[in-house]
C-alpha cells in the first residue's frame, strides 16, 4: 500500500466512524435511560414526588412521625383530590372536591369498615358501617345533622327502620327481633301501634298526645279483647272476657 492508498484508507474510516456516531446519538436522542434487569431493586427514602412537566407536585408519597403512610394526588391547582392513608389498625381512602372539601371516606379499623358521603358544604349525608359481627347501620342525614332514614341489621341486632320526615315532627319506626315485630307510626300528636308480641299474641293501639285511647289484641288463652279508654287509662267500654 502506497502513501496514498494509505492516506485514503484513514480518511475513509474517519468518515464512517462520524458518520456512525450520528447515527448513534440520533438513534438515541429521546430514548428512556433504561435499567439493567440484574441491577433492579427497591428504591428506598422516607418521601417521593411525582411532578409534571411544569415542575409542579401532582403527587405526594409519605412516612410521618408515627409511621403511618399518606398518599395525596392533586389536581392542577395543587389541591389534593385523592388521599389515601394507613396506619396502626385503621386505614382509610378520602376523595376531596377542587374546594378541598371531603366528599367521600371509607375506612376500616380492626372491629369496622366505615363509608361517609358528605356534601358540598362538608355535612355528613350519608353513613354506612359494618362490623365483623355482621351489623349493618345505614343512616340518610339532613344538612343539621338529623337522621332521615335509618336502618339497622345484623345477626344478633334487631332490624330496625326508621323513618322521620324533615321536620322532625313525624315518623315511623318498623322493628323485628326474637318473634316480635311492630309497625309504630307518629304524626303530630297522634300514634299508631300494630305489634305481634313474643308469645305470639297481636297488638293494635291507637293514641292521641301520648294518651292510649283505643287498645285491641288477643289474650294468652287467645281470646279477643277491645277496649276503648278515656284520658285517665280507664275504661269506659269493652268487649271480651
Amino acid at each position: 500500500m502506497n502513501r496514498m492508498q494509505f492516506m485514503l484508507s484513514l480518511g475513509f474510516m474517519g468518515m464512517m466512524s462520524l458518520v456512525g456516531s450520528f447515527i448513534a446519538v440520533f438513534a438515541l436522542q429521546g430514548e428512556p435511560v433504561q435499567a439493567q434487569k440484574d441491577a433492579a431493586g427497591p428504591v428506598r427514602g422516607t418521601e417521593f414526588q411525582l411532578v409534571d412537566k411544569d415542575g409542579n407536585v401532582r403527587a405526594d408519597l409519605s412516612l410521618d412521625d408515627d409511621g403511618e403512610v399518606m398518599f395525596t394526588m392533586t389536581d392542577t391547582g395543587g389541591k389534593g383530590r385523592v388521599q389515601l392513608n394507613s396506619g396502626g389498625k385503621r386505614a382509610y381512602m378520602a376523595l376531596l372536591d377542587d374546594k378541598g372539601m371531603v366528599r367521600y371516606i371509607v375506612g376500616q379499623d380492626d372491629t369496622t369498615v366505615m363509608q361517609t358521603f358528605a356534601d358540598g358544604k362538608g355535612n355528613n349525608r350519608m353513613i354506612q358501617s359494618f362490623k365483623n359481627s355482621g351489623e349493618l347501620v345505614m343512616s340518610f342525614i339532613d344538612p343539621e345533622g338529623e337522621a332521615l332514614m335509618s336502618l339497622t341489621a345484623g345477626p344478633e341486632a334487631a332490624s330496625t327502620l326508621i323513618l322521620t320526615d324533615p321536620t322532625g315532627k313525624n315518623r315511623v319506626t318498623m322493628f323485628a327481633k326474637d318473634d316480635q315485630s311492630s309497625l309504630n307510626m307518629n304524626a303530630g300528636d297522634g300514634n299508631f301501634l300494630a305489634a305481634v308480641l313474643g308469645d305470639g299474641r297481636p297488638v293494635f293501639a291507637l293514641s292521641k298526645a301520648e294518651k292510649l285511647r283505643l287498645r285491641a289484641m288477643l289474650k294468652e288463652n287467645g281470646e279477643p279483647e277491645f277496649m276503648f279508654l278515656n284520658e285517665e287509662r280507664e275504661s269506659t267500654w269493652k268487649a271480651g272476657k
